[in-house]
């Protein structure tokens, strides 16, 4: 006779609360994104420096360095993710665990890259609240689009991106639902860049707010980088032409455009679109666009 063991509300979030602290005890390793902010913003300080302005209550810097040495990256979350996924927890779930937290002194070693030696901090209630908060715990991902991962993603992947989507999307619409579906069941994940095409298409659909057609709102999104690598280029040929103290005489701008990060993002449209929907379109050409047949 099999017996199923369902646990409550308040077990669970004390076994999340459990498996943070377990995480912060390990120590936290800071990236080099982290190191660079820390470097900018406080001169490039040496460990005794940065323990003397986590030390140091009055100082107005104290806490926004700590909320930095604590803000759960990625990897973090990743060591969470099978665990708020089979649990599935709410809003309300989120007070329980902070609570948890908060009832014992959590202390962790941080570990600056380079081998550059380690500092242990102690995390404030504060912190924890804000570290937990961009846990996102309680956005659970649409059944199908779960189920969408499970079937299409390569297993290495899959942790990853079920991080980004709890990251990401919050309530969402029927038909970017099924739009994820497709993408995440025709894209080929093995390739380069799978979570790049994935990063850009999150980042599109919290901007396609109302978009009924999410193929002609790509289209359009493609057309924008289009136009501005367009301009772009004229600029450019305006200046070998002439100079910019002319130009500017002249009341011509420069315009702020990246060339080739504008050109990759329409690379990017191009394979996402050519998956998702079989076609896509190509301004330059005589033809319109060109459809795939499968």
């Amino acid at each position: 006779m099999l017996i199923f063991y369902i646990m409550n509300a308040d077990e669970k979030c004390i076994l999340l609360a459990e498996r943070i602290v377990k995480i912060l005890e390990d120590g936290i390793h800071l990236n080099s994104d982290v190191m660079h902010f820390i470097d900018s913003t406080f001169s490039s300080p040496c460990i005794n420096e940065l323990e003397k302005i986590i030390a140091d209550n009055s100082d107005c810097e104290r806490d926004s360095l700590i909320e930095l040495i604590f803000f759960p990256d990625e990897e973090i979350q990743a060591r969470l993710e099978a665990l708020l996924e089979i649990h599935n927890y709410c809003k309300e779930d989120e007070k329980k665990v902070l609570d948890y937290l908060s009832s014992g002194q959590i202390e962790s070693t941080i570990h600056f890259p380079d081998d550059k030696g380690t500092l242990s901090v102690k995390m404030p209630y504060e912190a924890a609240g804000r570290f937990l908060t961009r846990l996102n715990i309680h956005r659970n991902i649409d059944e199908k689009i779960s189920a969408a991962i499970d079937t299409g993603v390569s297993q290495k992947l899959k942790i990853s991106v079920k991080v980004k989507l709890r990251n990401t999307v919050n309530e969402i619409a029927e038909n970017k639902i099924f739009f994820l579906c497709d993408f995440f069941e025709k894209m080929e994940s093995e390739s380069g860049d799978f979570l790049e095409c994935l990063d850009f298409t999150l980042s599109f659909l919290d901007e396609a707010e109302n978009t009924s057609d999410l193929f002609r709102a790509l289209m359009d999104k493609k057309r924008f980088y289009y136009k501005n690598v367009q301009r772009a280029e004229k600029f450019r040929q305006q200046l070998e032409k002439g100079n910019m103290e002319t130009m500017i005489l002249q009341g011509v701008k420069a315009p702020y455009i990246n060339i080739e990060d504008e050109t990759r993002k329409m690379d990017l449209i191009d394979k996402i679109s050519l998956s998702v929907f079989g076609r896509t379109e190509y301004f330059e050409n005589a033809h319109p666009y060109i459809e795939l047949k499968f």
